[in-house]
């Protein structure tokens, strides 16, 4: 259970960083809970049955340690509260000169306390509507050009892009091997190592590829899968696009 309490501080620590929106958040929810007492049924309540769910270390020791937990801290409605709470608190000023100065004031904290997500962003223009590196737009339409559903292999840099670009598109394994969401399994771990090494087996790779159905196998562009071993597993390039090839074992 110690463990379990560890990592939920750990997790509460890394979500909310320096504390600032959770010590609004706080602030807030006290404020409408003394002066607001409708929103205690409507409002406070409820978030503070889904905090204790949250926080539970039973829970956590039981289910939340198998899933990305921190994604649960999404359910307290932080924005929510404190905008609330700022709202009732400007109506409850007597003249509209007093209301300007709570709004102003309000405003100000948020800015001073809060960070500017566009000060060291790292924007790009979109290459397409999908929003996906164009590249992997032209991968992803030649498989679907193929195949109305292909089931692939795909390297590293594709896997996030082409579940985004189309849920048609069945990858061996996907972001969990990022680290997303759940954890991949001994079988999609040791494929997705083979074709991120340096020298791919790719004797092994189509093999399984060709055994569990994947009729599609995307590498890097400089590795190349040699004749013999297409032929073998018959497979052939489908495509040599920018900065990766496509190998596919249907009709020729």
């Amino acid at each position: 259970m110690k463990t379990a309490m560890d990592a939920i501080i750990y997790w509460c620590e890394t979500y909310y960083a320096d504390g600032f929106f959770l010590t609004m958040t706080v602030a807030s929810s006290f404020y409408l809970f003394v002066h607001e007492k409708e929103s205690r049924k409507r409002l406070l309540y409820p978030v503070a049955l889904l905090v204790f769910c949250v926080l539970n270390p039973i829970l956590y020791y039981m289910m939340f340690h198998q899933i990305i937990y921190w994604r649960l801290f999404w359910v307290v409605p932080d924005a929510i509260i404190i905008a609330y709470a700022l709202t009732r608190l400007a109506r409850a000023a007597g003249s509209w000169r007093e209301r300007a100065v709570v709004f102003a004031m309000a405003l100000v904290v948020v800015f001073v306390g809060g960070t500017n997500v566009y000060q060291n962003g790292d924007f790009v223009l979109i290459q397409n509507p999908e929003k996906v590196d164009r590249p992997v737009k032209e991968v992803c339409d030649l498989m679907l050009e193929l195949d109305e559903s292909p089931k692939c292999i795909l390297p590293a840099p594709m896997l996030s892009q082409a579940r985004q670009y189309s849920g048609q598109i069945r990858s061996m394994y996907g972001r969990n091997v990022e680290g997303y969401i759940l954890d991949a399994n001994e079988e999609q771990w040791s494929m997705y190592y083979e074709m991120e090494s340096g020298a791919p087996n790719f004797n092994l790779i189509l093999r399984e590829a060709s055994d569990k159905g994947y009729d599609f196998v995307v590498t890097y562009e400089q590795n190349e899968i040699k004749d013999s071993i297409l032929e073998r597993y018959q497979y052939r390039e489908a495509g040599c696009l920018e900065g990766y090839r496509v190998y596919y074992s249907g009709e020729k």
